[in-house]
């Protein structure tokens, strides 16, 4: 259940929008692509994202894949200075095992289908996922968040650190 938390939470942290889903709020505090101009895998300093009260997902804007073939990704999630969950996973793998609503979120952030994976730009065209199952999990998230992903492809690297405040009204 924290797994799908933190997938959720992944998916919120390149935006900056306030979020509003039964009650909570959540503020993206700092955004980096942290792996400079040679990123693998970038956000565009323009993409944004929404969770409506209707608790949909409304993200705009586009992210660039360079080409790669392979994505180990080391990960740290900190809620209010203490570690909640972090390793390390073959995103290619994790890819072929998701589930068909994983994968469709996947898609929405950019995030390739398969491996390899050809150089692309995929924007979001203001689509929409529904995400109201997972707003009763909002409280186990409220404070302050880190998110810090490393990936490691076998032509570069990727990085993204952000910061995330969920609070409720």
């Amino acid at each position: 259940m924290f797994s799908k938390l933190v997938f959720l939470l992944l998916g919120c942290m390149a935006f900056d929008a306030a979020l509003a889903c039964n009650g909570y709020k959540a503020k993206l505090v700092k955004m980096d692509n942290c792996a400079g101009d040679d990123a693998i895998m970038s956000v565009d300093d323009d993409f944004s994202i929404k969770l409506n009260k209707k608790c949909e997902l409304v993200p705009s804007g586009c992210i660039k894949n360079k080409p790669f073939t392979t994505a180990i990704a080391k990960f740290k999630v900190q809620k209010d200075g203490i570690v909640m969950k972090e390793g390390k996973m073959d995103l290619c793998a994790a890819i072929d095992q998701a589930s068909t609503e994983a994968k469709d979120i996947m898609k929405l952030f950019g995030a390739p289908s398969s491996c390899p994976v050809a150089e692309e730009k995929v924007c979001s065209n203001e689509h929409t996922v529904d995400l109201s199952k997972y707003k009763s999990m909002l409280g186990m998230a409220r404070g302050h968040l880190i998110i810090d992903s490393e990936i490691k492809h076998d032509t570069g690297k990727s990085c993204f650190h952000a910061e995330i405040e969920i609070t409720k009204n």
